[in-house]
């Protein structure tokens, strides 16, 4: 994981440092493994180290000096995550303007996201080096993140992410305009992604607004979805998106890799206004069965029993190529012949059970010969003898939840 990518996380992290269920399911947290023979949950231990972490930001001296720079940024972060105290209630016992409280947060976030890193996350690099504490387990990069999109419907996704974010905005007095259409609104997108990269566009715009009010507004329109995220700035906004570019590097890189465009519209140079940020995301496909088999006559007969469901059939005769074609079309489910010829159904399942995207998918084994044991200790989700009949094939797909009765 690169560093920036971790304190991008790690700001969103912070956010809700007191809120232990939205910790569990955030994705800088599952890399927190729990010490051995200790009774705290995992929100409880990352909230330990992080309570001690801003510990050792303060200066030596026995008493705080509130108009001293060099006390400010421990001040901040006390005073914020451990006494839980409004930007306003800060900003007034440090005798400073809630713009320049912003701006110094700011900082003092990405001086604390630094000392995690280096302290929890950054290998050694030379030998002898200090290593560091081993309660900690080193992420995998994103590069190794498997996307699984799905059909999703965007108004769940923004209700979840308003209740997420509810303790943060009443601390800091910040209301939600959420305008949500009437109508189901899908689009194609993982749904873990999505979620944090929409966590991370709101934490930008809390430490960027000035106002009492963020807004999200969602349009469908006929080739794709949009979100849009509206708050107000003032002429200095451009000191504290400097200190915020990481968290959008990280967003738009995240965003590419789901095919979801992110836009950014600001004030003129110098001058207060509206932000918008706005999220362009593709629409549902339909889901797909993938049909591996060399006889042409199963395909159409797939698609005959398929008909009236809202399954798109997909026909592959080539076994060589099936890896080739999950990756592109993420299948809901591979429905794979035995007796094929130069690559068996046997070797075809083994080879998706060996890949990472692939053994997320179901596989239904159909076959002239009647092994439905050798099939599932291979991997296979279900089994089917040949001929296929339209309902045998139909239980089975309501079993794995991809129809209903």
């Amino acid at each position: 994981m690169k560093r920036d990518t971790f304190t991008s996380l790690f700001k969103d992290l912070i956010s809700h440092l007191y809120d232990h269920t939205v910790i569990e399911t955030l994705p800088l947290a599952q890399h927190f493994p729990l010490p051995q023979n200790t009774s705290m949950s995992r929100a409880e231990f990352i909230q330990k180290i992080v309570q001690d972490e801003i510990e050792r930001l303060r200066p030596a001296g026995k008493e705080p000096l509130y108009q001293s720079p060099e006390w400010r940024p421990y001040l901040i972060l006390y005073r914020r995550y451990i006494l839980g105290e409004s930007p306003k209630e800060i900003a007034g016992a440090l005798y400073i303007g809630e713009r320049q409280f912003r701006r110094d947060h700011s900082r003092a976030l990405q001086a604390l996201s630094i000392r995690m890193w280096e302290r929890y996350f950054c290998q050694p690099e030379t030998e002898g080096a200090e290593s560091p504490p081993q309660t900690v387990s080193q992420p995998v990069d994103e590069e190794d993140f498997a996307l699984r999109p799905e059909a999703l419907d965007l108004k769940e996704v923004l209700l979840g992410v308003q209740k997420i974010m509810s303790q943060r905005l009443q601390s800091e007095h910040i209301h939600l305009n959420i305008a949500l259409p009437k109508e189901r609104v899908s689009v194609q997108a993982d749904r873990i992604l999505l979620r944090q990269i929409l966590l991370s566009l709101l934490n930008y715009g809390l430490h960027l607004c000035i106002g009492e009010r963020l807004s999200i507004g969602l349009e469908q329109q006929p080739d794709q979805s949009l979100i849009t995220i509206c708050f107000d700035v003032d002429e200095q906004w451009e000191t504290i998106l400097e200190d915020e570019k990481d968290l959008l590097d990280f967003v738009h890189a995240w965003s590419r890799r789901m095919d979801v465009k992110l836009e950014e519209c600001y004030p003129p140079h110098n001058r207060s206004g509206e932000v918008s940020l706005r999220l362009s995301l593709p629409l549902a496909r339909r889901r797909a069965v993938l049909v591996v088999d060399d006889q042409p006559a199963t395909l159409k007969m797939f698609e005959r029993y398929l008909s009236h469901t809202d399954l798109e059939v997909i026909g592959l005769t080539d076994p060589a190529s099936v890896l080739e074609m999950v990756r592109q079309i993420r299948p809901a489910l591979i429905t794979l012949d035995v007796m094929m010829p130069r690559l068996d159904g046997w070797e075809v399942l083994q080879s998706l059970q060996l890949d990472s995207i692939a053994r997320h998918i179901p596989v239904l084994v159909c076959s002239a010969w009647d092994e439905p044991e050798l099939a599932y200790s291979l991997g296979a989700a279900a089994f089917l003898k040949k001929p296929v009949l339209q309902k045998a094939l139909l239980d089975v797909l309501y079993q794995l939840n991809l129809i209903q009765e």
